[in-house]
């Protein structure tokens, strides 16, 4: 029973998806060829790098999460303690 649902859901879904997909298709995307600049034609290749050096020392997800944890705690303490004094608050 529940399969059918989602079958007839998902033919609902296709001449919506056709019809997303045919207008893509019929973007005007401009050639790229001819458009870059000689200086950029004669500009040299970037020099490549190692990720591992760029990226720097890989983090213990251990301590990360304790770290998140806490912020969290504390981040929560705070609107409790906020939520708290606008219960307790006298409105005029």
């Amino acid at each position: 029973m529940k399969n059918s649902a989602t079958q007839r859901s998902a033919m609902k879904l296709l001449p919506s998806i056709f019809l997303v997909l045919a207008t893509a298709s019929c973007a005007n995307i401009p050639e790229l060829e001819g458009s870059e600049t000689a200086a950029l034609r004669k500009a040299p290749y970037p020099k490549l790098i190692a990720l591992d050096p760029a990226l720097g020392a890989p983090t213990d997800p251990v301590s990360e999460a304790e770290e998140v944890e806490e912020d969290l705690s504390t981040r929560g303490e705070a609107l409790a303690k906020k939520a708290e004094a606008l219960q307790n608050a006298e409105i005029n």
